[in-house]
């Protein structure tokens, strides 16, 4: 009996070590990247998503110790089960990685394993779809702050296949804010202006200057994320953040939108469908400048994208994927690049966004699988050298387009080793120009 139970504690003995030297050998790996950012790092991993649960337009932010939980699904361009685990780290205001270690920031063990998972049914493209929940009952997060998921094949710890980013919010601090299409450099023509007030009555800040730290974001985009602002007004419980050059933003234009549901049928901005083995290649409408043609209001859901599929009770399985044409039919822009945005792509600029331009057929084109659904994208010019994406020389800038801008509030008194996020919001505008 004895050897038996010595036999059990040892095998759970070894089992811990071996999450441990996997969740370190993750760390290694990953920590090379200077700054965390939602981003695919295996080209067999599709549609990646980070959500409230239950919720499917919900910004990935919770509540420390709240009721909802955060919500993480991606494809797997394979059939069967294989073993994924998942790692999470604590990060500063900026993403890079905090000083905290994992006992600070949460409970429970790295590499913990990734269960839930179904296998596609009826589709041309072989995937197997798999989600898991945070917190859970193995993981509860202690503190505040940004945070990001990396996961890894179990054989493979130190070739993660994604990092998902996510926000964990305080809410001591409330955040009035509106938005303005009267700029101090324009008026209703091409930018629109951020003002806001950070309300801290019942929570005491004496050094707002040095002990805050704020992020503005807009539609989710990092390239031209704001930070480094200092308020207009320090009143005793308000700190006002207006007339400040930086909380001025392009107005970009309403995204553009396609859907395929089927391969019986054209869906929104769908020219064509066809069959070349192995796959079905959905062929778009050309795309064209729209920086000269005036403003025209679109729905659009900002960049987002939604699994879907005709006839069909579970797109997260029985939604087939497709090579999807982009093209940008257009004389080439010297001097930059352009590149294809939204987060199906998790709005980053890099090879994979990356039009390239056609000198045969005169245009930009971009072929991506994707899973049947509905899309917004947009197309962004980065000038060499830089890193923000441009609206104004392809979408054009117009100051009635509706955005969504995110603010963080992070504070970091001296002497303290992490910054707490103390509050966020979300604001968007239903601009009306005359």
């Amino acid at each position: 009996m004895h050897y038996f139970v010595f036999k059990r504690i040892k095998e759970m003995v070894k089992l811990f070590l071996l999450i441990v030297v996997e969740a370190f050998t993750v760390f290694c790996s990953v920590s090379a990247q200077e700054v965390f950012s939602t981003s695919v790092l295996n080209r067999q991993v599709k549609s990646l998503k980070i959500g409230v649960a239950g919720d499917w337009v919900a910004d990935p932010v919770i509540t420390l110790n709240g009721e909802k939980q955060l919500e993480i699904s991606f494809d797997v361009l394979d059939q069967g089960y294989s073993r994924y685990l998942y790692s999470i780290r604590h990060c500063n205001a900026d993403w890079t990685p905090s000083s905290l270690s994992p006992i600070e920031y949460m409970t429970g063990f790295q590499g913990m394993e990734i269960e839930d998972f179904a296998n596609s049914t009826a589709t041309t493209t072989v995937y197997s779809n798999y989600r898991f929940y945070l917190p859970n009952d193995q993981v509860q997060l202690r503190v505040s702050g940004n945070y990001a998921v990396i996961v890894y094949d179990e054989a493979k710890p130190d070739k993660p296949l994604f990092v998902a980013c996510f926000f964990v919010v305080e809410s001591v601090v409330s955040i009035d804010a509106g938005i303005s299409s009267i700029t101090d450099i324009d008026a209703n023509k091409a930018h629109q202006q951020l003002e806001f007030s950070v309300n801290h009555k019942n929570f005491p800040i004496s050094h707002p200057l040095t002990d805050l730290k704020l992020f503005v974001y807009q539609n989710n985009r990092r390239d031209n994320m704001v930070t480094g602002l200092t308020p207009f007004a320090i009143l005793s419980d308000k700190l006002v953040y207006a007339h400040n050059r930086n909380l001025i933003f392009k107005a970009g234009n309403e995204y553009r939108r396609m859907e395929f549901l089927s391969n019986q049928y054209n869906g929104m901005h769908v020219e064509d469908i066809q069959f070349h083995n192995p796959y079905y290649h959905v062929v778009l409408y050309p795309d064209h400048y729209r920086h000269k043609m005036s403003y025209q209001y679109d729905q659009d859901q900002n960049g987002r994208f939604f699994a879907r599929c005709s006839r069909c009770e579970d797109p997260d399985t029985e939604g087939d994927y497709y090579i999807v044409h982009f093209t940008l039919a257009e004389n080439e822009i010297l001097g930059g690049d352009v590149f294809l945005n939204g987060l199906f792509l998790n709005n980053n600029l890099n090879e994979d966004s990356r039009m390239v331009y056609n000198r045969e057929s005169g245009q930009y084109e971009k072929f991506l699988l994707l899973k049947e659904g509905s899309y917004n994208y947009q197309y962004l010019f980065v000038p060499q050298g830089e890193t923000v994406g441009q609206t104004v020389t392809i979408e054009g800038d117009f100051a009635q387009t509706e955005n969504e801008y995110y603010i963080a509030v992070y504070y970091r008194p001296i002497g303290t080793r992490y910054d707490r996020l103390i509050g966020f919001a979300k604001v968007n505008n239903k601009m009306t120009v005359f």
